[in-house]
């Protein structure tokens, strides 16, 4: 493809971008089936919806890729504190794939670790032991990467903790969810809190010990789940590039930020490419991917179920949460010679991004960095570790969180970038080796923190030099 015919492509991108309803409406559509949890009937509708729309709008050799996973259903759950005053916390609910407690609860004290670094853990190590800790879902200022969730849970696990109550680090009145293990029953109940219940709780404690009682009723069942996947072949057999985004939510809200405004995102570029066909230098396979919320449990399948073909996936690029203010930049995931190429094109498209080394540790590319895959994962113009998720996990993932025209500007920018990606002749990006990713990672200070979370698949000596 020439110069000329690149940017003819391009406008013809940028118009479909603001022009083409189905952008804004595919999500509004998605956001109507509610919050696709995993093997609810909301998630049963927008998969079948989905699987229309990949046929629909002209993507070859579309299918389902189906799996077996443990579904998580939630029941009731209370936290009420018992001394030094009686009160119930109106905003508990239990995190995803949280054990159930007896009928009678589990009544322990509470400690509180404030943001729940490893710092706060050392800290506090002869007070945990048997007890109910409390942390936020926040990051200590000066820390370079979020502390995520399952990493403070999992510190709370080998410290002995009974239990884990985990507040919002922002104001509303809103719980946070999220995933505990992925895929699997976790070891201790755990609760979600609004700020407003966590800041109570850690006041109380100031003034001396605490007792609550979690209640929690909740059970793990069999379940089958799938991707759907379409591709648009390149004029040449050869590697391809999957853009994958997850349409599985959480079972409080709409979810639409987290992930409708991705899955609207690759229905719009899907359909942008379809009739590119035979027209590109690299394939494109277009994914949806189910059990995201779950702890990656459908992209870890999905990069085993395609072991020996690894190798034919030049990049992957994983849009999750994007668009929040419009597109912000891209991170790479510590992958140095995508970001040569990346700001290349960034340069070509004169679009003012933002482009950085991380690795994004709790999303669909994950499974694929482990692998050696190259990834990219655009990010939202307002994230920030401060901010953290904003509304996503929260009953607030809403469709009016969702700006029409912050869509199609994020729309817009990721066809030129992946139309560019999509033309290059020649490879984007070199896989690692096992000893290779384990290195990067270890560059990036994330051992520790994938180790305690049970995702650190390398060997103990790979990547140390004798």
């Amino acid at each position: 493809m020439n110069r000329e015919e690149l940017l003819a492509i391009e406008e013809h991108f940028i118009g479909q971008a603001w022009m083409n309803p189905s952008v804004y409406e595919n999500l509004v559509a998605l956001c109507n089936f509610g919050s696709r949890f995993a093997g609810t009937p909301s998630e049963k509708a927008a998969r079948e919806w989905l699987l229309q729309r990949f046929q629909g709008i002209g993507l070859q050799t579309v299918h389902p890729e189906w799996y077996t996973y443990k579904a998580w259903e939630r029941g009731k759950c209370e936290v009420t504190v018992i001394s030094p005053q009686r009160h119930s916390l109106s905003s508990a609910l239990a995190l995803v794939y949280s054990p159930a407690t007896q009928a009678d609860g589990l009544e322990a004290e509470v400690v509180d670790l404030g943001h729940g670094s490893a710092e706060d853990f050392a800290a506090h190590a002869g007070q945990i032991a048997g007890n109910t800790v409390l942390v936020d879902s926040g990051t200590p200022y000066g820390h370079v990467r979020r502390i995520h969730r399952r990493e403070k849970y999992m510190r709370a696990v080998s410290h002995g903790a009974c239990g884990f109550l985990f507040n919002n680090h922002l104001p509303g009145q809103l719980a946070p969810t999220g995933s505990l293990q992925p895929g699997e029953e976790a070891e201790i109940p755990a609760v979600g809190l609004s700020l407003e219940d966590g800041r109570y709780l850690a006041r109380l404690s100031q003034q001396g010990a605490v007792r609550v009682n979690t209640f929690i009723d909740s059970h793990t069942f069999p379940a089958k789940a799938a991707h759907i996947v379409g591709d648009v072949p390149a004029a040449h057999d050869g590697p391809h590039i999957l853009i994958g985004a997850h349409y599985d939510g959480h079972d409080l809200a709409e979810s639409a930020v987290d992930n409708g405004t991705g899955v609207a995102m690759l229905l719009a570029l899907a359909e942008m490419f379809a009739p590119l066909a035979g027209k590109l230098a690299y394939s494109l396979r277009f994914v949806a991917f189910a059990t995201e919320e779950l702890g990656l449990v459908g992209s870890t399948q999905y990069v085993e179920q395609h072991r020996q073909e690894l190798q034919q996936i030049a990049l992957m690029i994983n849009l999750d949460s994007g668009v929040d203010k419009g597109l912000g930049g891209f991170v790479y995931n510590g992958f140095e010679p995508l970001g040569v190429v990346i700001r290349k094109i960034m340069g070509q498209i004169h679009e003012p991004l933002q482009l950085g080394p991380q690795v994004i540790t709790a999303s669909d590319n994950m499974p694929f960095v482990l692998a050696g895959v190259p990834a990219l994962n655009p990010f939202r113009r307002s994230l920030t570790i401060s901010a953290g998720r904003g509304y996503g996990h929260t009953k607030a993932d809403t469709l009016d969180k969702v700006e029409e025209r912050d869509l199609r500007e994020s729309v817009m920018v990721m066809a030129q970038v992946l139309l560019r990606l999509a033309s290059l002749e020649g490879p984007i990006a070199p896989h690692l080796t096992p000893q290779e990713t384990a290195e990067m990672l270890r560059r990036q200070q994330l051992e520790e923190t994938l180790r305690i979370r049970n995702i650190w698949p390398f060997p103990e000596n790979n990547g140390q030099h004798a």
